[in-house]
Order: C-alpha cells, then structure tokens, then sequence
C-alpha cells in the first residue's frame, strides 16, 4: 500500500495478484525490482531522497521477505533510465536497445486513455505496425477482464509483442500474456523518460498531449493529437 499510486484505488486482489507475481518462478517470467537496496550514488539527490524516505520503516524488511537470493532478478528502473540518473548519458544507450526489441514487430500498446505513448516522437520508429487498446486514465484494474479479453482477441500472430503502461495492472497483465506464450512487456514511464531525455529536461517536466502521472496535480491535456494516434486505436474500454 505504500506509495500507492493516484490513479489506483487499493483493491484486495489486486494487492494478492501483484504478491503472486513477485513470487512466482515461471521460467516465461522475467521479473524487474526496483534497485533500492544497493548504494544510492549514480542517482540525483532527490531521487535518491525519495527512496530513503518510502523505504523508511518496515518497507525494506517486508519487501526482502517476499524476495529469494536464489533467484535472478532484473532492474525495474530499465524503464526509467534518464531523469533520476545523475549520467544520464546511459539512456542514450538503454532507449536503442528498446527500439530493437520492436524492430520490423507489430506492437500493440495498452496504455491510459492519457498515455499516448510513442505520438510525437520516434520511440517506436523501428516497429512495422502500431496498434492501442485504451484503458480508462484511473483504477484500470476495475475493467482487467475485459482489458485481458481485449488483448487476446487482438493477438492473432505469435510474433506480435505487446507493450503495456498501466500501472500496476500492467505488472499483472503482463505476467498473465506472459504465462500464456505472449510475449509482454511493462514499459511503465518509458514514454515519458524518453520524452525527457529528448528535451534534455533535468526535471520531470510536463509533456505536451500527455498526461505524467508523476506530475502533482497530473493535469487532464487537450484531447487533440495527432491523426496517426487514433487511427491505431483498434479497443476503448471503459
């Protein structure tokens, strides 16, 4: 419950979906935490003053319990490889071997109705085929069956990857496709960073046509964009 997002109410199961994820062991499962236990240098002074304070208390004994030393596991802030980073030069790097991933791929995105990932800038330039399914902008997890429903009808191809920003209703739909032989990926903030990254912005900024959730206040923006979003939008759910 700690550091619960706005834009999702607390919900039972949602909280024992998430438990679930954290400590399966599918093979088809990589699972990403977010590297809060390790030496906080490489990151600016107020990201890492944000962790000190949310891992404050219980948070960092609760959270090891739920985790293994025998197991591998991947960093959660792959997605967000630019503004909390002192160098920020790593980006450069960690934003081409994203593109790779959808090179010459289909990609259906699953995103809040504010996401608009990819629209106004070439993130996803390397794929062959954009299509969204878009998820009300807050408490998607009250709409997670047909937004898993809505998915599965859209996969037709074994090579299609899908790419979600949901918050923590991603984490749990992506662990779902993946158990099911669909490849997925939580690309949380991704969009934004890469946007940031762009700009050269050395704070989290607002970004025009999008909404950042990060942003106190996470203003609604005008509905207008470009044609090109909303002729890939192939669902609208909710």
């Amino acid at each position: 419950k700690k550091g619960n997002p706005w834009f999702q109410n607390n919900d039972t199961k949602l909280q024992k979906r998430l438990l679930e994820v954290i400590v399966s062991n599918n093979d088809r499962i990589l699972l990403g935490i977010a590297q809060n236990f390790k030496n906080l240098e490489c990151l600016t002074e107020e990201a890492a003053d944000i962790i000190r304070i949310y891992m404050e208390g219980k948070t960092r004994k609760d959270i090891l319990n739920l985790l293994s030393v025998n197991k591998i596991y991947y960093d959660a802030y792959v997605s967000r490889p630019y503004i909390i980073y002192q160098d920020k030069s790593r980006a450069n790097v960690i934003f081409k071997m994203y593109k790779q991933i959808w090179k010459n791929r289909s990609v259906l995105i699953v995103e809040g109705k504010y996401g608009r990932m990819g629209i106004g800038n070439d993130l996803f330039e390397t794929a062959k085929e954009i299509r969204r399914i878009v998820c009300p902008p807050s408490n998607a997890w009250n709409y997670y069956d047909e937004i898993l429903s809505a998915v599965k009808k859209l996969i037709n191809d074994p090579q299609i990857l899908v790419c979600i920003s949901l918050g923590p209703v991603a984490t749990v739909l992506a662990y779902d496709l993946g158990i099911s032989g669909i490849q997925a990926i939580d690309i949380g903030q991704l969009d934004n960073e890469y946007e940031w990254y762009i700009s050269g912005a050395k704070y989290r900024e607002s970004i025009s046509g999008k909404m950042v959730a990060e942003i106190e206040g996470h203003p609604i923006p005008v509905e207008h964009v470009e044609e090109e979003y909303y002729s890939q939008i192939a669902i609208k759910i909710g």
